[in-house]
């Protein structure tokens, strides 16, 4: 309760404080790990003599665990409280990268990755959309946009420190060090997850209970006109019954067959077959990095405005123009061009999809049903990395990114067929509502 005095006398919603933890925790992993692995693939392969498919397999292995574990951590979110949460998932993210400063074979490379995979995962993004998700309804896209700002933040901000680190003192000391400054970062930030607001005297938003009832009877208004004003909270048994949770999951994942390859491999793939430097590729990344922060911003306005299966269609528009951009790159020129088109999709998708998903399922099981969808997303994540791995090794990764974009191509059909699940009317007796 003491946070909570503090956040009144600075006059400001302790649910953008919740923000500001998770935008901090998500810049670390996706600057440290998602986007700074990219870093070490060259020099580990060179070293070690290991295929682009042993390194891929490790992180396609790692999104495996993640995937299934996804409606544990759910549940653990739900009974234990994110801030417990979060602040075991740092000290994990801190013992993977430990223990990566250490590998020398195979199998201390892939315990390691397992590591790094449920650190990043309980450390910062489960917790922080099952906590946005709650201390938002009006306000959740873009809550959710700003707390997503750190994905790109990261890029920008630790992608050139992990170059050049790299680059002067090795991938062991990089590692060693980013393992130090997670834990020495994070457990701190981890304090301020709070799971909902109610217990702390406030409601989604920030409203006061007197508003809440100016608001309901508002909405009940509008619900007699068959507008949906409040939302149903699905259990987990009644969202795997609808088609959109299948729709939204398989869509979703789709996406994350680009993201998780190109995470790993468009390092690698400026390095080896376009001929670019190390820091050359770091600019690429920070751009790439840049726009999608400057969109995740963007995403969240427009996803509070706009209907967000159609959103989530556009994007998935561009990141298949953005692969197929990158498959024919030829010059610096093309490559950002195709960087932008892939930060722009990327930024806007990732708030769209994560409000949606609370908007159609509501609040009270949102971090389970989170849970379950991450088992269908897993697939795309998993098949990425490994794949865009196999074909570079006996193809090229050109021939991988045309295929990618084919499957965003998929994920775009699925969206526009997207409705909600909500009921229409849902204030029909405004008397007996639950407050």
């Amino acid at each position: 309760m003491a946070t909570l005095a503090i956040s009144k006398v600075r006059g400001v919603f302790y649910g953008w404080w919740i923000v500001l933890a998770g935008l901090i925790s998500l810049s670390m992993s996706s600057g440290l790990f998602n986007n700074g692995f990219g870093f070490y693939f060259e020099p580990m392969r060179k070293e070690f003599g290991w295929s682009r498919t042993v390194l891929s397999g490790a992180v396609s292995l790692s999104r495996l665990e993640s995937g299934f574990l996804g409606p544990i951590e759910g549940y653990f979110i739900q009974r234990f409280g994110p801030r417990i949460v979060m602040a075991t998932g740092v000290v994990i993210f801190g013992i993977g990268f430990i223990m990566l400063s250490l590998v020398d074979s195979v199998a201390m490379f892939y315990i390691s990755f397992l590591f790094l995979a449920l650190g990043t995962t309980l450390s910062g993004w489960t917790p922080m959309t099952a906590s946005v998700n709650n201390w938002f309804r009006r306000n959740r896209a873009k809550a959710i946009g700003m707390a997503m700002l750190g994905l790109g933040l990261g890029g920008v901000l630790y992608s050139p420190f992990v170059a050049r680190s790299v680059d002067k003192w090795g991938w062991e000391t990089t590692a060693l060090f980013s393992g130090i400054i997670i834990m020495a970062v994070g457990l701190p930030i981890s304090r301020l997850m709070r799971y909902s607001p109610e217990p702390y005297g406030y409601l989604p938003d920030g409203e006061s209970p007197g508003a809440a009832d100016g608001s309901q009877k508002k909405g009940a208004k509008k619900a007699s006109k068959g507008q949906a004003t409040v939302e149903k909270d699905f259990t987990v048994k009644e969202a795997l019954r609808t088609r959109s949770f299948w729709l939204m999951s398989i869509g979703h994942s789709m996406a994350l067959v680009m993201i998780s390859a190109l995470s790993l491999h468009l390092v690698p793939y400026l390095e080896s077959d376009l001929g670019f430097s190390r820091g050359r590729a770091a600019q690429v990344v920070m751009m790439v990095a840049g726009v999608n922060m400057s969109f995740q911003f963007i995403g969240g306005f427009l996803g509070d405005r706009y209907p967000k299966n159609y959103l989530a269609m556009a994007t998935m528009i561009g990141h298949g123009t953005g692969a197929l951009l990158l498959a024919t790159a030829d010059s610096f020129g093309q490559v950002l061009a195709a960087g932008v088109v892939h930060g722009m999709a990327w930024g806007v998708r990732g708030p769209v999809l994560t409000s949606m998903r609370g908007e159609y399922f509501g609040r009270k099981s949102f971090a389970m049903i989170m849970g379950f969808s991450s088992v269908v997303m897993m697939v795309g994540q998993v098949i990425g990395p490994i794949f865009a791995g196999f074909m570079a090794d006996h193809y090229s990764y050109s021939s991988a990114l045309y295929v990618i974009s084919g499957c965003a191509a998929v994920g775009a059909i699925l969206f526009f067929f997207l409705r909600s699940p909500q009921p229409k009317a849902i204030v029909s007796n405004p008397s007996n509502e639950k407050t």
